[in-house]
């Protein structure tokens, strides 16, 4: 692969992490205490859908990014490392 194209890569990853990062820490956290008090199944449903709007929200409003590219560009960039093994 080329260089340039390695480092728009990084660049394009990094800063596609650095949006991401806050709801997988705070999902984390909630999913926590919620399957602690409400059980797995629920909380994996219940945490992802109040996730996906705050993400949803503050994505559009403060990012003012709307759609799906990043998170896409994330499950494929996961899926060619998966590959690559």
């Amino acid at each position: 692969m080329d260089s340039t194209l390695k480092s728009t890569l990084k660049s394009t990853l990094k800063s596609t992490l650095k949006r991401q990062i806050p709801y997988l820490i705070g999902g984390t956290i909630t999913g926590i205490i919620m399957s602690y008090y409400y059980g797995f199944i629920f909380s994996i449903i219940v945490n992802s859908a109040i996730w996906f709007v705050i993400s949803t929200v503050v994505n559009k409003y403060y990012w003012n990014y709307t759609g799906f590219k990043e998170e896409m560009y994330l499950v494929k960039f996961g899926l060619s490392r998966v590959m690559e093994s």
